[in-house]
């Protein structure tokens, strides 16, 4: 493992979106028995039996949460476990960069917050908005950049409710904001065009003004979980600045809800520090489609490619 060991890299955390439940086969029998232990601790902090969800095929939908839920669970719960495998294997991080709430999954591998504690923050972010969530949508548009997303915001008369969520790269964006209007925003860059330009299963407006509604419950239990300088540097993807401190990680986690992000701009700014070598801590390899764009000459990692160089060692 020296060969990969030796790399100065920073370490992806992908946010919410995925459905781990065909991608377990990656895990090896003693992954497994780390998720059975963790889902334990799943059912006795906020009361869900993840892992009948993931392994029982039949016990797919929840009485008191829905599908939704049970996913971002899912990827927060796996995720940690494949940081342990690439931790435990000599694969570490010099940096980390969470997207949206992969911001949760980096602090509580970088031990500034519990396992228990990122459970706890997850259900809040779930549960707040939802007095709102009829009203709200996010999407992603592919093919489009953002002027041009810009220019169709404003085309569409929504500039008051549609904002850009995320730069992912040059011609990958989210917007978020009121459901009709996004939905009106994604039809008219599909006519104009775009690659894509589809909706993403939430009924909230994350990184866009409208997540900013209720959000006193999520900073009062932020204020009230106790949080302590990480062990490894997080790149904010609002300020593509290194936080480390528990105050800067408290303000980042109240920061990642209703502000924009800019992934492009973080990973290039990794780049710029000569960090241009990532590993993606998820099943799947999501942040490096949309990251390997940002530059064709950055090296990029994926947990399949892990396992794959690791058995032929």
């Amino acid at each position: 493992m020296n060969k990969l060991s030796n790399k100065k890299r920073a370490f992806l955390f992908q946010g919410v979106g995925a459905d781990y439940r065909d991608l377990l086969d990656k895990f090896d029998k003693e992954q497994l028995e780390y998720l059975k232990q963790y889902c334990s601790t799943v059912n006795e902090e906020i009361g869900i039996d993840l892992y009948a969800y993931l392994i029982n095929s039949e016990d797919k939908e929840s009485v008191q949460y829905d599908k939704m839920f049970y996913d971002w669970i899912a990827i927060y719960t796996c995720d940690y476990i494949v940081y342990q495998h690439y931790d435990n294997s000599g694969i570490r991080p010099a940096m980390m960069v969470g997207y949206s709430m992969g911001l949760i999954t980096a602090m509580a591998c970088g031990k500034s917050i519990s396992f228990a504690a990122g459970l706890r923050m997850l259900q809040t972010i779930y549960e707040y908005p939802k007095g709102h969530a009829d009203l709200c949508s996010m999407g992603v548009i592919v093919g489009k950049t953002y002027s041009e997303i810009c220019d169709i915001i404003v085309y569409c008369k929504t500039e008051n409710d549609v904002y850009i969520a995320s730069e992912n790269n040059d011609t990958c964006l989210v917007i978020s904001g009121i459901k009709d209007s996004v939905h009106q925003v994604l039809k008219i860059a599909e006519q104009e065009g775009a690659i894509k330009a589809s909706t993403i299963n939430t009924p909230y407006a994350f990184h866009s003004p409208y997540a900013a509604r209720g959000i006193d419950v999520f900073v009062n239990l932020v204020e009230k979980t106790p949080i302590c300088d990480g062990e490894i540097p997080i790149v904010s993807v609002f300020t593509q600045t290194v936080i480390q401190s528990a105050s800067d990680l408290k303000d980042e986690l109240i920061k990642n809800m209703a502000s924009p992000m800019n992934w492009n701009a973080s990973i290039l700014k990794l780049g710029e520090w000569g960090v241009n070598q990532f590993v993606e801590v998820s099943l799947d390899d999501s942040l490096t489609k949309i990251s390997r764009l940002i530059n064709l000459d950055y090296e990029f990692l994926t947990y399949k490619k892990f396992i794959r160089l690791k058995s032929t060692m």
